[in-house]
């Protein structure tokens, strides 16, 4: 059954794999550059949260596109213009334009996920739609670690590398313009109101929001890091893969183990191991070893890419199915947001104190989602379990249409509480 559901679309789902790839290549390539060329920490910082503004803004503007010219060409324009930018990344060497570049590339890649996921669940059913996300988010955090190998190709003080990454995103597009089926339709989210999103799920904000500090901080400046400490290009891509193996691993589990408890304390449980887990680098760098800072990479990525997932489902939880949709635009917003701030604050810090303040950084943020747990377990009763939705593993990178999908198939036989259903839906 897994297979007839696949192979009618291997041409979308190996696109997305190259575009993964290319993704992952990039994020890393620019970090171990920016080192090269003698910039800032805090400078590195602010060019890599440039992705997060990108993104946030496409996530938004993208689809109004798709409704005024169609999937296909929207598609072709925002590869061609992401493929550009990382070729000109190779050319001017300067921070301000890298920045504007890395925030086009992030706008792009906006592009290009919400035609490739609104393709992906219009050619689904109820009936296959989970099969196909697990399916999707293995592809993506496999795109994402293969990426990271492609490092060992050539030097990154060379201009092959970033050649590679263009070249990728170009390759991704033939088979996904390929694929046979009608243009799905799209519906652009409405904007709930942000104040009264966080009013009724407080902690669900804190933990999109501070999902995206730390995945970009992670994210951004793990490569920094990894050549701060003297790594070489084969050492520093296996250090970089192993978060992404990490974040898949345990993605299903922690999210079936919040299906069967008040997610909250999944939340909390998830957030305190990460802050346990945040000293395992810098004690391996500390002692020379390898195999520990191997390890705590591996934690820091399985205790720090599921919570948004955690997130987003606990505010499916607690909004009625049909709100889903524009409070999807808000879990983009508040997550890029956090994208933008994690990697600014990260890298002043690492140049300020010590390096090791990276992770110092990822260990105070999950505190602050512990406190917040803490606090709403304290003052608000659970929900019956059976009214929680079930979690899908929503990707970090998706758009707010594919977002809003995915909840509402989790969400759509859940009855919303009553004092839910006056939250206004604001254009």
């Amino acid at each position: 059954m897994v297979k007839q559901t696949i192979l009618p679309i291997w041409t979308l789902l190996f696109g997305m794999l190259i575009l993964s790839m290319a993704s992952g290549l990039q994020g890393s390539l620019l970090g171990i550059r920016a080192s090269i060329e003698s910039f800032d920490t805090t400078v590195t910082g602010l060019i890599m949260s440039g992705y997060y503004l990108g993104f946030v803004l496409g996530s938004f503007v993208v689809p109004l596109w798709v409704k005024n010219v169609g999937h296909i060409r929207v598609f072709a324009a925002v590869a061609s213009l992401a493929s550009i930018t990382i070729l000109l990344q190779s050319v001017v060497i300067e921070p301000i334009f890298w920045t504007v570049m890395r925030a086009g590339t992030g706008f792009c890649y906006a592009g290009l996920f919400i035609v490739a996921e609104s393709w992906l669940n219009d050619i689904s059913s109820n009936a296959t739609r989970g099969r196909l996300l697990s399916v999707y988010m293995i592809i993506i955090f496999g795109g994402y670690t293969l990426g990271q190998m492609l490092l060992n190709i050539s030097s990154a003080e060379g201009y092959i590398l970033f050649i590679l990454s263009s070249v990728l995103i170009s390759l991704a597009l033939v088979p996904l313009l390929l694929v046979r089926t009608s243009s799905p339709s799209i519906n652009v989210p409405e904007k709930l109101d942000l104040i009264k999103l966080i009013r009724v799920t407080p902690l669900g904000v804190t933990g999109v929001a501070l999902s995206g500090v730390i995945t970009g901080a992670i994210i951004g400046l793990s490569a920094v890091y990894g050549q701060s400490v003297g790594m070489s290009s084969g050492e520093l891509s296996l250090f970089l893969g192993i978060s992404f193996i990490g974040g898949l691993a345990l993605q299903w589990p922690i999210g079936k183990l919040s299906d069967v408890q008040d997610r909250r304390i999944t939340i909390l449980l998830v957030a305190v191991l990460g802050i346990a887990t945040s000293v395992m680098v810098p004690i391996g760098v500390a002692q020379a070893n390898p195999m520990v800072m191997l390890i705590g990479m591996f934690m820091v990525g399985a205790f720090s890419f599921p919570m948004y997932s955690l997130a987003a489902s606990h505010i499916s939880d607690q909004i009625p199915s049909e709100q889903i949709l524009s409070a999807s635009s808000g879990m983009i917003l508040f997550n890029g947001l956090g994208g933008i701030v994690g990697p600014i604050l990260a890298a002043s810090l690492m140049d300020s104190i010590h390096v090791n303040a990276l992770y110092w950084f990822i260990g105070a943020t999950n505190l602050i989602i512990v406190l917040i747990a803490l606090l709403r377990i304290y003052l608000q009763p659970p929900m019956n379990i059976e009214d929680q939705s079930d979690q899908l593993p929503v990707a970090m990178t998706v758009s707010p249409v594919a977002a809003a999908e995915m909840l509402v198939d989790a969400d759509e036989t859940q009855s919303a509480p009553e004092e839910i259903t006056e939250v206004e839906i604001k254009l």
